[in-house]
């Protein structure tokens, strides 16, 4: 198994956690609260800055937000309809933001995301209505920074537990790259199986 020297993870940090953030958002089944919580137990340990892994989040996500917002401001309801037949749990993130936006206004966009499901299909749909961008990219940067500081500041609070827990891994030949790996084939294998299900309940729905 190929280990990373604490070294590599701490001048590298920055980097991967912008590109982890970057591909979650631009829709690729990679979980980005496991790296941001391992590097929040970097930043408690001293070797990671809060405000630099913090702004390479902020910067990840607002690029792969930027992206879907701007492909639903140029492609407009032929996005949506597109991404909702993807499968019946981006279709009911669809219709739940939707809603959610009408009854609430634009903070909507920063409360998605902390709510599974809404978070990435919240800029596409958004780029699609008559929100002002400016509007969009300031609720949409108060809730990632909101999201990133939660999940670095809980590493940080359990840097000690998961110290034990890596150290526990390692007594087992394990390394940290491992867990995320196994966070990552987990989070695949749920995002398929909710895939599978969902289609058949939507054909259920359809046939009543």
């Amino acid at each position: 198994m190929i280990q990373i020297p604490p070294s590599a993870i701490v001048q590298w940090g920055g980097a991967a956690v912008f590109a982890n953030v970057l591909l979650t958002r631009l829709g690729v089944p990679l979980p980005s609260a496991p790296l941001l919580v391992f590097a929040g137990s970097v930043v408690a340990s001293g070797r990671l800055s809060f405000a630099h892994v913090l702004f390479a989040a902020v910067c990840g996500a607002l690029l792969g937000d930027s992206v879907w917002f701007s492909a639903g401001r140029i492609y407009g309801r032929r996005l949506v309809a597109a991404l909702s037949r993807r499968s019946y749990a981006v279709d009911t993130g669809m219709r739940t933001t939707g809603e959610l936006f009408e009854r609430h206004g634009a903070p909507i966009v920063a409360v998605s995301k902390f709510v599974p499901g809404l978070g990435l299909v919240t800029p596409p749909l958004m780029g699609t209505t008559q929100i002002a961008v400016l509007a969009f990219f300031f609720w949409d940067t108060a809730g990632i920074v909101a999201w990133a500081a939660f999940w670095l500041l809980g590493g940080a609070l359990f840097q000690r537990q998961l110290h034990l827990a890596l150290l526990e891994l390692q007594s087992h030949g394990a390394t940290v790259v491992d867990l995320l790996v196994a966070a990552a084939v987990l989070y695949c294998a749920y995002r398929l199986l909710m895939r599978r299900r969902h289609p058949r309940r939507r054909s259920r729905d359809e046939g009543c």
